[in-house]
């Protein structure tokens, strides 16, 4: 789903609690991420739950980002799935000057999170970005 389909869909529920509601239900519609990838090194720090955050670059011309993420929490998880829907299938480069604080202000986030929950998206977003560092790195030194 993009941006705009969202923007769309989360705008029309307008009253907060659906909102709520439907990032919940993104959540619960992600695929399950492979329990061996649950590890310190792709726990996401900040987070209010646990949550795990993996990314890796997909080849074509050019490469892609792919990530997958996990949390106790369906809130969390719905975050995420916002998320990927934003930097899955990017090029690392076009990933890195992607503006979260305007989508997130397109999207309405601030009215249905909590300060603490907005504190997770954010460590989300800062974890997406320092993969998305790290891949670009690795694919030009190759």
């Amino acid at each position: 789903m993009t941006i705009e389909q969202l923007e769309k869909r989360l705008n029309a529920l307008g009253d907060r609690t659906l909102r709520y509601h439907y990032i919940i239900q993104l959540g619960k519609r992600l695929p399950a991420m492979d329990p061996e990838l649950k590890t310190e090194r792709t726990q996401v720090r900040g987070c209010m739950s646990p949550a795990w955050l993996d990314g890796w670059l997909e080849d074509g011309e050019p490469p892609t980002l792919r990530f997958v993420g996990d949390s106790e929490s369906v809130i969390v998880k719905g975050l995420f799935a916002i998320l990927a829907g934003v930097y899955n299938g990017q090029p690392p480069e076009a990933a890195l000057a992607v503006d979260l604080s305007d989508i997130f202000e397109r999207l309405e986030l601030g009215e249905a999170l909590s300060p603490n929950r907005r504190n997770g998206f954010y460590s989300m977003v800062e974890k997406i970005r320092r993969v998305a560092l790290s891949l670009a790195a690795r694919d030009a030194a190759n």
